[in-house]
């Protein structure tokens, strides 16, 4: 069976060339790999078996050859000169017979050096060893009739010279394709299939194996990019090189670099907004203790508010700016005793807007790693936020409970609430809610919820916000135990 022919990828059709070789394809790493293994594979499989098939044929035709020698051995054994005789065959009855009636197939000639047949197994030999006639090779030279027979009627010929006293004399033998041909070509070829057969299976357990293999060989990649995922950018943090696979060192210095880069600029951005709040207090307290030793005039009031919003909203980025350049200081303390004093510092503040501001929570220290100073802050923006909404005669409360491995603080007012649908932007920066004036008529200046999201990221918990039944919020506090 002749050897399949594999063509080369730039030999296929187009469409077959990029499916095969993808120039800049995006998609699953993992799954170019597999692609790539599984055409490869499925080459080397094809050539495999294609490499088996050619070397049965080769096999056959080795044996075909090995044969025909061992035949012509036992003609020239059999080759008699006789002293003023013609040159005769002396072989065995059975054998003469076989050959007159070509019971194997086999047919021999015998010429002399003027290329005339002295000996001829059946009248047709020299039709059938045509291919030999007149060849008078000086070694043994095998022949065949493929070409103008075909494969399955082909005459397999060895043609060789004979010294005798006589001279040299010229044997030809040749042999069709008998049964045993026939068989050795069924053989081959259900080989053949066979190696198909079990090639497939073969080629898919190479392929789960590989892509078992590949999974393991990219897991430090997943690494990596779960490393990437809880890395914090305003930390300064970078991505360490150890265990780093080599081919991916590059691509992690690279990272590291602009985020260094990026660091610098964020620290950069926070030093400005520091320095220029900073500049502003002093300029907005003088404007404001002016304004008050000023006669009253129309608008005063209002404008005294503006001021103050100003000064509060220039407190708060102060704040903001700090806060986020300086990380928390975590101790572990009692969250309770924190929570109670800011609540009692806030009363007098509830009671001057008639308000009602109560505190529930344990007897018992609730232990928790915390910056006192920065939940304090937190929680302060919190109760004075909901102050600031509440109506008069409203009801603020203020509870701390242990749930589990976390300590939960909520701040639950009466307020007007919150849409749901604006819920998720409460703690961004100078967020205000669509029912605020530009002006802001409760002095609010945008910051203080997105203050207290930024102590909750430091210590590790989170800032939520939800609505109540009957009116009101609930802002809640979760801090890790």
């Amino acid at each position: 069976m002749p050897l399949p022919h594999l063509p080369l990828p730039r030999q296929l059709p187009k469409p077959l060339q990029k499916l095969i070789m993808p120039r800049t394809r995006a998609g699953s790493l993992l799954g170019r790999l597999m692609f790539r293994t599984g055409v490869l594979l499925l080459v080397l499989m094809l050539t495999v078996v294609g490499l088996t098939a050619w070397l049965l044929n080769q096999a056959g035709d080795r044996i075909q050859d090995e044969f025909l020698r061992r035949q012509a051995a036992e003609l020239v054994a059999g080759l008699q000169d006789i002293p003023g005789g013609p040159l005769q065959m002396r072989l065995a009855n059975e054998t003469l017979n076989a050959y007159a009636q070509r019971l194997d197939g086999y047919t021999f000639m015998v010429e002399n050096a003027e290329g005339r047949i002295t000996l001829e197994s059946v009248p047709m030999a020299r039709a059938y060893l045509a291919p030999a006639l007149g060849l008078k090779a000086n070694r043994p030279v095998l022949l065949n009739t493929v070409a103008r027979d075909g494969r399955n009627e082909a005459m397999y010929i060895l043609s060789m010279p004979v010294n005798t006293p006589r001279g040299v004399y010229y044997l030809t033998v040749g042999q069709n394709r008998t049964i045993d041909d026939a068989l050795l070509g069924t053989a081959t070829t259900e080989t053949f299939y066979s190696l198909l057969s079990y090639a497939v299976p073969l080629l898919l357990v190479a392929l789960l194996l590989g892509w078992l293999t590949l999974r393991s060989a990219i897991n430090p990649l997943y690494r990596l990019s779960g490393k990437v995922r809880a890395l914090d950018a305003l930390s300064g943090e970078t991505l360490a090189l150890e265990n780093v696979p080599r081919e991916v060192r590059p691509l992690v210095d690279s990272f590291n670099t602009l985020l260094g880069q990026l660091t610098r600029t964020i620290d950069a951005q926070k030093g400005l907004t520091a320095d220029t709040a900073h500049q502003l207090k002093t300029p907005l307290a003088v404007l404001q203790a002016r304004l008050e030793q000023l006669d009253d005039f129309k608008g005063k009031e209002l404008l005294l508010k503006d001021v103050q919003r100003m000064s509060r909203l220039v407190r708060q980025l102060l704040h903001y700016a700090v806060l986020s350049q300086h990380s928390a200081n975590l101790a572990v303390a009692d969250i309770g005793e924190t929570t109670r004093t800011v609540v009692a510092s806030l009363v007098p503040l509830a009671r001057q807007a008639g308000v009602n501001l109560a505190y529930s929570g344990p007897s018992t220290p609730l232990l928790a790693r915390h910056d006192a100073g920065l939940l304090t802050e937190a929680i302060s923006n919190l109760i004075d936020n909901a102050i600031r909404h509440s109506p008069k005669k409203g009801n603020i409360e203020v509870t701390l409970e242990s749930s589990g491995n976390r300590i939960e603080l909520t701040v639950n007012d009466r307020g007007p609430g919150i849409p749901a649908s604006e819920q998720a932007l409460v703690f961004t920066r100078f967020w205000q809610g669509p029912d605020v004036p530009h002006e802001g008529h409760h002095g609010g200046a945008g910051l203080g919820l997105a203050l207290v999201a930024e102590v909750m990221r430091q210590h590790g918990g989170q800032a939520s916000v939800s609505s109540r039944a009957g009116g009101g919020c609930a802002f809640k506090l979760t801090l890790p135990v």
